[in-house]
């Protein structure tokens, strides 16, 4: 066939077809994802190789060539037309390249029929590792969403979080956050709910009418994500999110002073109920059922019902009513249509309680150490770890998070990488040292790294097993082992930290005047305070840095009871206690005011424990004030780091190879090979920096 004829063929198949997601003829829609999508899009090609690349995609997008296995069959069978447009098809394809496995039919991602703890994905089993934007690539309209998806996967890197945008938007400013992505600019907006005629937007312009769609949302959400499909990039589309503060509330289309539609009169936190909703239960369904039938063609898709739904008011009810509206949604579909769902659970750690059958993934935030995926390992599905921040912005916190996340057994881990802004888009954006969370070029480098690492075991087989390591590791050192019984052993070395604590003040006030003080903490966590017996605060809750009061009257000269306790639970770790006078000024209680339990000296007992109940005592000290902001570090006195000299591991009788991998540049430190008897074998190990990966395998 001439390269004039293999044109014509593909000008003939491309004839009315705007691409992969874009309009086709009526009754074509459904056969989309039968096809898997190729590795680049158009577009993007050099001029040197654009026929080719026109030439591939006419035939994969023209609709006679979207037909599935089924309607091939149906075609041969019934009709020498079908015949003859088959091996056109067919013939057409090897002329221009197109491997025969990208015209078979398409599953979308599943969780692995041998092993439900992980993915199956076109084929492959399937771990989900990534470094990505802050969940708004498509409602932000100053986002080139292509550009990103390009980053990711050049980095090889897997996994994106986006926001539906139906219900949540940031303001400008929000936690920090310098050139947020899910805050745009005014107008530039992109709402899946229509604008009206009527002005008052409190983010600008009109408001929205929340009983008619905006297409052109829907269209960028499908472009969005077929270009993330041709990218090998799977797509968490996040339906809803709860009302942080009032800032969030105040933007949210489904607020009363934003929609014409009376809806939404009611405190945010009673949005995500079933009982006191304000009439927006049904403009969530109908939102979310719209979504499942917008991005049913498309195979790299699982839908999350609500970020971080332990806030806000969010109920689980409301959860379980959504995963049930997704779920008979999607019933309809063919069984490869029907995508996966997804629930996030807590921040750090919890046991899922009462799982709804429908959901397959369970994801945590900020899950360091992975407690979560050992705690809910009995569910046999996924858990994952899909957003991290609050441990500064070096990279060294969110790698290890992210190792220490995928060898305990997890399949999913998300980096919230803060680098990716609108007009920055492949991931430069130098942002400032407060910015909550990290993520660079870097440290997407090393991501791939870790991906890489796991994806070069069988790790269907694998399960965690930190048993067979039998000795060798500092106590300043954690060490976690995934483990194919006699076959082969993934094995993290990493410092160990102290993520979780807790502390009880007690002591005594005295108050230089007598009258009514207010009492004021400033506590990322939880908090309770109680002065003469009396609770004045109890804010006893995962939190960001929040301000809590309390009154009560003091006595010149006569000092009062006093009892503080504080837990950190993951973030930025603040506790400080300050008082104020009517009409004076906020200032922290100054030492002279504090007195020890005995009133034998200033400051206040404080007696520190590991972990947020009160049951693993640390050490016990004055201190002079409460006015503490830790951050991401540790108010232990840290162990001197001692080194790993060698690792004993219980392996069965057989030849090794061991390799030593360095996380952050996946150099290769150290190998050896070695015949073993069976039982305990001493690993040498080589000098490493922070932390390394060993990697061991029976031939």
């Amino acid at each position: 066939m001439s390269r004039r004829d293999k044109l014509r063929i593909a000008q003939r198949f491309n004839a009315g077809s705007k691409g992969y997601g874009g309009p086709r003829p009526e009754g074509t829609a459904e056969l989309v994802p039968e096809i898997l999508p190729v590795s680049r899009p158009f577009g993007t090609d050099s001029t040197a190789d654009r026929l080719p690349a026109l030439k591939r995609r006419a035939i994969l997008n023209h609709p006679s060539g979207m037909m599935s296995v089924a309607r091939m069959r149906s075609a041969l069978a019934n009709s020498r037309r079908g015949v003859c447009l088959i091996l056109t098809l067919l013939a057409a394809a090897l002329a221009v390249g197109i491997p025969l496995h990208e015209l078979r039919a398409a599953q979308s991602l599943a969780l692995h029929p041998d092993n439900p703890r992980y993915f199956l994905w076109r084929g492959q089993p399937t771990v989900l590792i990534t470094s990505g934007e802050h969940y708004g690539a498509v409602l932000n309209l100053d986002f080139d969403y292509g550009k990103y998806l390009d980053t990711l996967a050049r980095d090889k890197l897997n996994l994106t979080r986006t926001f539906a945008g139906g219900a949540y938007v940031e303001p400008q400013g929000s936690f920090g956050i310098a050139r947020n992505t899910l805050a745009p600019a005014a107008g530039r907006f992109l709402c899946p709910f229509a604008r009206s005629g009527e002005p008052g937007y409190a983010g600008g312009g009109n408001k929205f009418d929340l009983n008619r769609w905006d297409e052109a949302c829907f269209k960028r959400f499908r472009d969005f994500v077929a270009q993330a499909g041709r990218r090998g990039v799977v797509v968490e589309v996040n339906l809803f999110c709860p009302m942080y503060e009032e800032a969030q509330w105040k933007l949210s289309p489904f607020s009363t002073n934003n929609n014409v539609n009376g809806l939404g009169r009611i405190p945010r936190t009673s949005v995500y109920t079933l009982d006191k909703h304000g009439g927006l239960l049904e403009a969530q369904e109908r939102m979310t059922r719209k979504f499942v039938d917008e991005l049913k063609d498309f195979d790299n898709v699982y839908y999350e019902i609500c970020n971080e739904a332990y806030f806000g008011g969010v109920t689980l009810a409301w959860q379980h009513h959504i995963a049930d509206v997704i779920h008979e949604t999607e019933a309809k579909f063919p069984a490869r249509q029907r995508h996966l769902i997804s629930q996030n659970i807590a921040n750090n750690t919890a046991k899922v309680e009462k799982p709804h059958p429908a959901v397959s993934i369970f994801n945590f935030h900020y899950a360091t150490p992975p407690d979560a995926v050992a705690m809910n390992w009995n569910l046999s599905k996924v858990i994952g770890d899909n957003e991290t921040g609050f441990r500064g912005t070096n990279d060294a916190p969110y790698r290890m998070e992210g190792w220490d996340f995928i060898l305990a057994g997890g399949a999913l881990y998300n980096n919230l990488d803060y680098s990716f802004v609108a007009g920055q888009e492949d991931g430069t954006f130098v942002y400032p040292a407060s910015q909550p969370g990290g993520g660079n070029p870097d440290f997407r480098r090393q991501m791939r790294v870790l991906r890489e690492f796991i994806n070069d075991f069988n790790f269907i087989r694998m399960k965690p097993d930190n048993a067979v390591i039998k000795g060798g590791v500092p106590v300043t050192l954690t060490a976690r082992a995934l483990v194919e019984p006699a076959k082969a052993y993934a094995v993290y070395l990493r410092p160990a930290v102290v993520t979780q604590f807790s502390v009880r003040w007690t002591g005594q006030i005295e108050a230089p005047e007598s009258g009514d003080y207010t009492f004021h903490t400033f506590s990322n966590d939880g908090v309770r305070l109680w002065v003469n017996g009396r609770k004045l605060i109890d804010n006893w809750t995962d939190h960001g840095e929040t301000e809590d009061t309390g009154r009560i009257e003091l006595e010149a000269g006569k000092r009062a009871d006093v009892k503080l306790e504080y837990f950190y639970n993951g973030g930025q770790s603040v506790m400080k206690l300050w008082w104020s006078r009517a009409g004076g000024k906020k200032e922290p209680l100054p030492p002279g005011a504090l007195w020890l339990p005995d009133g034998s000296a200033h400051g206040l007992r404080g007696e520190y424990f590991q972990g947020t109940n009160f049951d693993a005592p640390g050490p016990v000290r004055a201190d002079a004030q409460v006015n503490f902001a830790w951050g991401t570090k540790s108010p232990f006195k840290e162990a001197k780091a001692a080194p790993l000299r060698a690792l004993e591991m219980d392996l069965p009788a057989g030849n090794y190879r061991a390799e030593w991998i360095d996380p952050p540049t996946g150099r290769q430190l150290k190998q050896e090979r070695f015949k073993h008897a069976g039982g305990v074998k001493t690993i040498d190990a080589p000098a490493f920096s922070e932390d390394a990966a060993l990697r061991v395998r029976r031939n």
